[in-house]
């Protein structure tokens, strides 16, 4: 029995390790990408489909496919030229595929308009002029059923952005030109005409329709630019594509920002295992093993912090178990410098959710400074003003890490490398003001976690392979005879990818 329990743990040790794995490089994403694409075009050849399509599936993870939904009288391509800037998308108007349908001598009839719409679509998109940069589709579909016929021919956003157009307009004129409203706000009074009618009719079928790919946007008041590269963000965002994930949190703040007990709560609330790096350090240093002996020499005979090489063994040595592997942790206290995040991002399990918990450094002194812990039950308690009453308790003290030099010393050395740390993440994390109260920071928090995991963006640059010269048989620049290549391999069929 001990024996199944242990091929069992061991089982699970190795999916862990290879779900990270297939995280880290998108191989979800990419055959689904594949399957769906197998199911819309239906080759006659699946394999031969499939090892052309891989080449260009890799690119096409990322590059952005949008639909966008708007009210009639909003400035539909203003934003669309923001987008195209920053996204570098092609922007596609109704007048853009009738123009192709007639060009290639469609007969355009009502009924069949929109069969011929996105027919017209799909061989723009074969043509492989879109495949690099992108897409952007203004006023189309314009139903559920032209959605429907779009999404069967093969094509399928990304992203659909629907604009959400508030209907109090009593201050929006006064707002500079260009805000994006304005126009919408000059037509208001005329919110019964036929075109706003018919697209309020639609809308429902097209948010039905596109549901699992739907974003919606409060334009609020802004203006183009400011909506157009809010939408940009928005677009990096992927949509999961069902792909089994744990979360693996980095929350990174200085000491008095409540990381460890927002790093308390996440762990409850998502069945996480939270690592408190100031604890698990601790535990190390009281070890009789060569982890504990150079902690307590850094400490004791030259007063200062370990190297980064022995801070991360002790933080691998907890991430690597069993249970955190099996459900997912949170780590707070570290990374102290942007070293220990590099050497934390080689770990074969690194972390997916990088949360910047960002706190005025006053506020973090003022709590550390009045915080005291009752030394016969441990609780904690703070000397606010609402906690005046227990100043006069002899039984609260001060914990040896808030004494006012080590404060100083922890909050000087956060902000001395948080900069850093922030610049080596990039994109790849979340800034979040933990100015205000416990609950508004955990809403902001777990909203964060919400969201779909991002594309891996690999922090650590790699350098190119190397490419053994003994391995080249010819040279690059010379042309294969043909002649010679139709006597390996038979010729394959060669498929056109929407």
């Amino acid at each position: 029995m001990a024996g199944l329990q242990e091929t069992e743990k061991r089982v699970g040790l190795m999916n862990a390790q290879f779900l990270a794995y297939l995280e880290k490089h998108r191989i979800y994403e990419l055959f689904y990408e594949i399957a769906t694409q197998l199911a819309i075009q239906k080759p006659d050849d699946h394999l031969v489909f499939m090892k052309q399509y891989l080449k260009l599936a890799a690119k096409r993870l990322d590059v952005p496919k949008i639909v966008l939904i708007a009210p009639p009288n909003f400035d539909k391509l203003a934003l669309a030229k923001v987008l195209q800037e920053e996204l570098g998308v092609c922007p596609l108007t109704l007048k853009d595929l009738r123009n192709a349908c007639c060009q290639d001598d469609v007969n355009i009839c009502h009924c069949e308009e929109s069969e011929d719409l996105a027919l017209a679509m799909r061989k723009i998109l074969e043509s492989g002029s879109l495949h690099e940069c992108g897409w952007l589709l203004i006023d189309l579909p314009r139903t559920r059923n032209e959605a429907k016929i779009f999404q069967r021919v093969g094509i399928i956003p990304s992203h659909v952005i629907h604009l959400i157009v508030s209907s109090e307009f009593e201050n929006w004129e006064n707002f500079c030109k260009d805000n994006c409203c304005q126009q919408f706000h000059a037509s208001s009074k005329a919110s019964k005409n036929s075109k706003n009618k018919l697209y309020l009719k639609n809308l429902q079928g097209l948010r039905e329709a596109y549901n699992n790919l739907l974003v919606e946007v409060e334009v609020g008041i802004r203006t183009i630019d400011e909506l157009g590269k809010d939408c940009a963000k928005l677009t990096k965002i992927k949509k999961h594509s069902g792909a089994p994930s744990l979360f693996r949190i980095l929350l990174i703040g200085s000491r008095g920002s409540g990381c460890t007990t927002l790093g308390i709560y996440l762990a409850e609330r998502f069945n996480l295992v939270h690592i408190d790096y100031d604890y698990i350090e601790e535990q190390a240093r009281l070890q009789k093993n060569s982890v504990g002996e150079m902690l307590r020499l850094f400490e004791y005979k030259w007063g200062r912090r370990s190297k980064p090489e022995i801070r991360i063994r002790i933080v691998e040595k907890h991430i690597v178990q069993y249970e955190c592997l099996k459900r997912g942790w949170v780590l707070t206290g570290y990374p102290k410098t942007v070293e220990d995040f590099k050497l934390l991002d080689l770990n074969p399990t690194p972390p997916n959710r990088v949360i910047f918990v960002k706190v005025n450094s006053d506020i973090c002194r003022e709590r550390l400074l009045n915080r005291r812990y009752n030394v016969f039950t441990g609780s904690k308690h703070n000397l606010s003003n609402e906690d005046r009453v227990d100043t006069d308790n002899q039984e609260l003290g001060v914990h040896p890490n808030d004494y006012r030099l080590i404060v100083e010393r922890d909050i000087q050395e956060h902000e001395e490398h948080v900069i850093d740390m922030m610049q080596y993440a990039g994109e790849s994390a979340v800034k979040i003001d933990g100015n205000g109260d416990e609950k508004e920071t955990r809403e902001k928090v777990e909203s964060c976690l919400m969201r779909s995991i991002p594309p891996w963006v690999s922090r650590v640059p790699r350098p190119p392979p190397e490419i053994d010269p003994m391995d080249i048989e010819f040279e690059i620049d010379d042309d294969l005879d043909s002649i010679i290549s139709n006597d390996v391999h038979v010729h394959e069929p060669t498929y056109t990818f929407v």
